[in-house]
């Protein structure tokens, strides 16, 4: 897929590389939800921001 670089639009590689033209993050957001929820519970009513 990367040596395809920009000599294709980047969901044509992905179709050649994986059958699909779209990507799903459920998979990526189902595993980090253990921490996301600790650290959601860890910064509770800390300021948003640098």
């Amino acid at each position: 897929m990367m040596a395809m670089g920009l000599s294709r639009p980047w969901p044509d590689a992905l179709d050649a590389l994986t059958g699909e033209r779209q990507i799903d993050a459920t998979a990526i957001l189902d595993y980090f939800a253990p921490l996301k929820k600790w650290l959601d519970e860890q910064n509770q009513g800390q300021p948003v921001g640098w």
